[in-house]
């Protein structure tokens, strides 16, 4: 099989929490093939999605050939990893991969990409997601903190605690702090999530990885003393854990949806009894969950994969449903 990953370049990530190079390398392991390709060089050729791709190789130390002009309809499957924010590139992005021939996998759809936002995704269960408000406007966050007392505001966009700030109702300094926050990198009005804050965070946020709606791993990340963020990006320590009933209910009331829309790959993450986000763009931390637990997440990972392959070529042969050829 071909499998081509669309990620950020190499030199940017955080090779502590990487999931994308663990995934390469049991693919080279199992005989597969691995090619790179960076968001920069995919391009849309009339109607036929383009870039170009190099040949992975080696992922210790890495190395991979030089770049080739292909088009990605020779693949068997697209992994869009690319980290956020969510920008206007990510987003014409998944205009272009619209184009991919339907027998090329997406793991996840480039559909499921732009309609779901991985923090207000969760709202479409709302008994599992604590009070949420999302906007751009000061004085309803002003509003909603008066009426929760404690609160936490992120970006729609971004991702590892960036931008994130607790609120309080007793803050000198509550409106000099949400108009900075309600201000982008350019100096843009900007969209938040605000949510009540759930002190049950310092006994940990946990993430769970699914893959295909069914949990493989589960790890327990602690904020440092003294501060309230859980991210791994952020300080946080990890733990062993284990699903709750509660989490296991939720986990089977969403995936219908989850297999529904083709999202196949999620990190969902938990604090006290509720979701606060379900990530789909490039969900992370099985390092992680390998070093507390000892499973092999990523090997059910591909597995899943490699599954889901060998079921669609039992209905496609050579790009043509195989009932056209019958």
């Amino acid at each position: 099989m071909k499998f081509v990953f669309v990620m950020d370049p190499y030199e940017t990530l955080n090779l502590e929490t990487e999931t994308s190079l663990l995934l390469m390398d049991e693919l080279l392991d199992r005989g597969h093939r691995v090619f790179w390709l960076e968001q920069r060089d995919v391009f849309l050729q009339h109607h036929v999605p383009m870039g170009q791709v190099s040949e992975v190789t080696l992922i210790n130390p890495f190395t991979k050939t030089s770049n080739e002009e292909v088009s990605l309809n020779d693949f068997d499957a697209v992994l869009t990893r690319l980290d956020p924010p969510f920008d206007q590139n990510y987003l014409h992005l998944t205009y272009i991969f619209e184009h991919l021939n339907e027998s090329i996998i997406q793991f996840n759809p480039a559909r499921a990409l732009r309609n779901f936002n991985e923090k207000m995704l969760p709202l479409r269960w709302p008994d599992f997601v604590p009070p949420t408000l999302v906007t751009q406007n000061k004085q309803q966050i002003l509003n909603f903190v008066m009426l929760h007392g404690d609160i936490v505001v992120k970006p729609l966009d971004d991702c590892s605690g960036r931008g994130v700030v607790k609120l309080s109702a007793q803050q000198k300094d509550i409106e000099q702090v949400l108009s900075a926050s309600l201000l982008n990198a350019l100096g843009q009005s900007q969209v938040l999530q605000a949510q009540r804050f759930l002190p049950e965070v310092s006994e940990g946020d946990k993430r769970v990885y699914l893959v295909n709606g069914e949990p493989v791993g589960v790890v327990n990340r602690l904020p440092q003393k003294g501060n309230f963020l859980a991210n791994i990006h952020q300080g946080a320590r990890c733990e062993a854990s284990d699903l709750t009933i509660r989490e296991r209910h939720i986990i089977e009331t969403i995936k219908p949806f989850l297999l529904e829309q083709g999202i196949f790959l999620v990190g969902l993450d938990f604090i006290g009894a509720y979701i606060t986000e379900i990530n789909i763009t490039s969900p992370s931390a099985i390092r992680q969950i390998n070093e507390v637990s000892g499973a092999e997440v990523h090997k059910k990972i591909v597995d899943g994969m490699l599954d889901r392959l060998a079921g669609e070529y039992a209905t496609w042969c050579c790009g043509v449903p195989l009932r056209r050829v019958l």
